[in-house]
């Protein structure tokens, strides 16, 4: 028998065949686009091709049939407006059981019957939001399995702090037992990407982002200094002045302008962790990743640790397993 689990994100959808017995990944797809598809097109009609698409792909390459397959999970934005079944978000506190029991399920024709189980997202409280309450509501969808699949593979002994590095940073406290208690989203990826794109710094970073080959952690620090000193807006024309002035290269001021960015990430961090000593646990890949933990350590933080790339790239499989399972 197998079981197959469905990562359905924003810019990309991922579709992983395992071996029931052995949970051994046996075949995996990975299609651009997601459900960013459906905001374009105001219909899920692409994204339900690609999902087919992808399903069929692991299905043919394993030789398995529909019916071979013990369970089929899903999580992530697919769970949205957006996706293929939109399911309120849980409160938080949530665990690992709270999200099984609040697992739906749906099959349709278009993707050959097969059920589907869907992990439903994570909000931060149940309250109505308002504007003096929303700095301290968050919610996210599929990051809290990747959360619960952390936990499941890092077992932390006391509560700890996720953070989840992407086009939209992800920072979740968990308690002891693996709860999660709640999140805290930053967008700076995506103001990388505008500052990279769209502005006038655009030549100076030569409209690339930063790669590991290039990666220097004295000026990505530097950066994150500029900007804990004279705030983002300051430190990013710094960037500018760098390569104009200075004659800094390219890769400089990409380092520089990611220092800078998450020095804006850490301080919310900190906000977010309350005054508490909590380990921080930096998932994700390189640059990103190691670009996080020296900010943190720039910054005075030495509750940083950089969790395994190969135990990043199983958080949501992991999660996925142990949600569907609780």
């Amino acid at each position: 028998m197998r079981r197959m689990i469905i990562d359905g994100g924003t810019t990309n959808l991922r579709v992983y065949l395992l071996d029931a017995a052995t949970n051994q990944v046996l075949a995996e797809s990975k299609k651009d686009g997601g459900v960013r598809y459906t905001a374009i097109d105001g219909h899920n009609g692409r994204l339900i091709d690609l999902l087919h698409s992808a399903m069929e792909e692991v299905l043919a390459t394993t030789g398995t049939t529909p019916g071979d397959l013990e369970d089929c999970v899903a999580y992530g934005m697919i769970t949205s407006g957006l996706g293929l079944l939109e399911i309120p978000h849980v409160p938080a506190p949530a665990s690992a059981s709270d999200l099984g029991a609040a697992m739906v399920s749906k099959s349709f024709s278009r993707l050959d019957d097969i059920c589907i189980r869907f992990i439903p997202g994570v909000r931060n409280h149940a309250s109505p939001v308002n504007v003096e309450n929303c700095s301290g509501m968050d919610m996210m969808r599929g990051e809290e399995t990747e959360t619960i699949g952390l936990h499941t593979l890092l077992k932390p002994t006391g509560p700890s702090m996720f953070v989840l590095p992407g086009t939209h940073n992800k920072f979740v406290k968990v308690d002891e037992s693996g709860r999660i208690l709640g999140c805290m989203t930053s967008i700076s990826g995506e103001l990388l990407d505008v500052i990279t794109h769209h502005t006038i710094l655009s030549d100076a970073v030569a409209k690339q982002f930063l790669s590991a080959d290039h990666y220097n952690r004295d000026i990505l620090s530097a950066g994150a200094r500029e900007c804990a000193k004279s705030g983002l807006g300051r430190a990013a024309f710094a960037g500018r002045i760098l390569n104009t002035l200075g004659k800094e290269p390219a890769p400089s001021i990409q380092n520089w302008l990611m220092g800078a960015v998450l020095a804006e990430d850490v301080k919310a961090m900190q906000s977010f962790a309350g005054g508490a000593d909590l380990p921080v646990y930096v998932a994700g890949k390189s640059p990103l990743q190691t670009a996080f933990l020296d900010v943190m350590q720039e910054l005075g933080l030495q509750n940083g640790i950089l969790v395994d790339p190969a135990v990043s790239k199983q958080m949501g499989i992991q999660g996925a397993l142990t949600i569907g399972t609780a």
